[in-house]
Parts: structure tokens; sequence; C-alpha cells
């Protein structure tokens, strides 16, 4: 449901978008985790847990590079 936002929040060159796009990566590896391993009662590699497996090494790659990403970006304008 965020992931637009994130996307459109990228494509303006947002650091929120970025911090946004970590926040849903992570939280959809840990849900297909849950899916996947708690409730799939399937021995061994499955589909669902070789796309898990994925989206947790994209997510860890984009969580580990986001540091050197947002000086690219831009912050949010500053309020006064």
């Amino acid at each position: 449901m965020l992931d637009p936002l994130a996307s459109l929040l990228l494509v303006l060159r947002r650091v929120e978008g970025l911090l946004l796009g970590c926040v849903v990566l992570a939280t959809d590896a840990v849900a297909n985790w849950y899916a996947n391993y708690l409730l799939d009662p399937t021995e061994g590699i499955t589909a669902g847990r070789f796309g898990q497996a994925l989206i947790a090494v994209l997510a860890l790659t984009l969580i580990a590079t986001a540091p050197r990403v947002a000086p690219w970006l831009r912050t949010a304008p500053q309020s006064m």
C-alpha cells in the first residue's frame, strides 16, 4: 500500500522515499517470512521461500546502501 508512495517520493528525489522504501521492504520481508515459515507447513524450499529470501536480500542491500544514496536526494523543506 505504501509502495507507490515510496516510488513517487523516489521519483521526486526525496530522501523520505528512500527511508519509506527501507521500511516497506523490511516489513515485506518479515511478513513473507512469517507466512512462508510459520504458516506454511511445507518442508524444504518452496517458491514462496525463495521469493522471501530474494526480498530479504533486497531489503538488506537497500538498508546497507541507503546512507550512501541519501546525499543525492533532497530533504523536505524546513518550515519557519
